[in-house]
């Protein structure tokens, strides 16, 4: 006696069931009651000259809300769109442990993207539930882009249209004065280490900092290696944000250590960090850093 898989339509029919609205958008927009002050820290600003770095913040702020309040597939939001392949037919006559096993995996299947849709859903509204006036007004002008990205709850196209708006507002002119501000978080206060701040800790706030600052103006080459190949430069950039880095250590727990280095440098001595990974793992392994 054979048996068959039977069809979709009564999973089809309570997805439509449970997420149906009279404009015929998702109703699990309507499901968010969190407080807000679980969204403390992820603000979406335009218009003032630290927006860069506050929106780095808040995309880490943002990503650890998702990766603890939703499922698994909301901690790669950033990268790529969730995929739920389907599972593999049973073939032609299959037995019924196998048909039912098929029916359980379409369930879950079926369940998962249900899941994931609520959360983008939630998501999106907590996006622009964070915009500032400013931010939400130059969204809201680019209506018709707005407008497909809420009716697919496209999460990462909304948090890239945010992203262009905060770095290249402006054009040249607040590329400039962006940079101006950038340049003394990374180069100047900003990069010191704090008192109670660990290495890893450090570093990681470091190259948060490296990344707004080529977001906005590109790649950190010295100048004097603009003509080198493609591997010389980054090398020469790797190593030029390690001496970076190691310029902002703490003095009273590392000095030692970077003097050391900056000796051997002097000597000709070519032990010096690769990058700032290499830094963080001469310091971790010396004593009293």
């Amino acid at each position: 006696m054979s048996a068959s898989v039977s069809s979709n339509t009564s999973f089809n029919s309570r997805r439509s069931a449970g997420n149906s609205r009279s404009d015929g958008r998702s109703n699990c927009r309507s499901d968010w009651t969190s407080s807000p002050s679980e969204f403390r820290g992820i603000k979406f600003v335009f218009g003032r000259p630290e927006q860069v770095s506050i929106h780095l913040q808040s995309m880490k702020k943002l990503a650890d809300y998702a990766g603890t309040k939703m499922n698994n597939n909301m901690c790669k939001w950033k990268k790529v769109e969730a995929t739920f392949p389907k599972p593999k037919a049973p073939g032609k006559d299959p037995a019924k442990h196998v048909v039912d096993k098929c029916r359980e995996l379409m369930k879950r299947k079926l369940d998962k993207e249900d899941k994931c849709n609520e959360d983008k859903a939630k998501l999106f509204r907590i996006i622009m539930s964070q915009c500032s006036p400013e931010m939400k007004d130059k969204l809201e002008a680019q209506s018709t882009e707005l407008e497909k990205l809420e009716d697919d709850n496209d999460v990462i196209g909304l948090l890239d249209l945010i992203k262009e708006l905060v770095y290249n507002a402006g054009g040249v002119r607040n590329k400039f004065v962006v940079m101006q501000s950038l340049n003394r978080t990374l180069c100047g206060r900003g990069n010191t280490q704090r008192p109670n701040e660990s290495l890893n800790e450090h570093g990681k706030r470091f190259l948060q900092q490296v990344e707004v600052v080529e977001a906005v103006w590109g790649k950190l080459v010295p100048p004097c290696h603009e003509s080198d190949n493609t591997k010389e430069k980054e090398s020469a950039r790797n190593q030029c944000l390690a001496s970076l880095f190691l310029g902002g250590m703490d003095q009273a727990r590392c000095k030692a250590a970077v003097d050391e280095l900056n000796n051997n440098c002097v000597l000709g001595k070519d032990v010096h960090p690769a990058d700032v990974p290499a830094a963080i793992m001469v310091l971790t392994n010396r004593r009293g850093c």
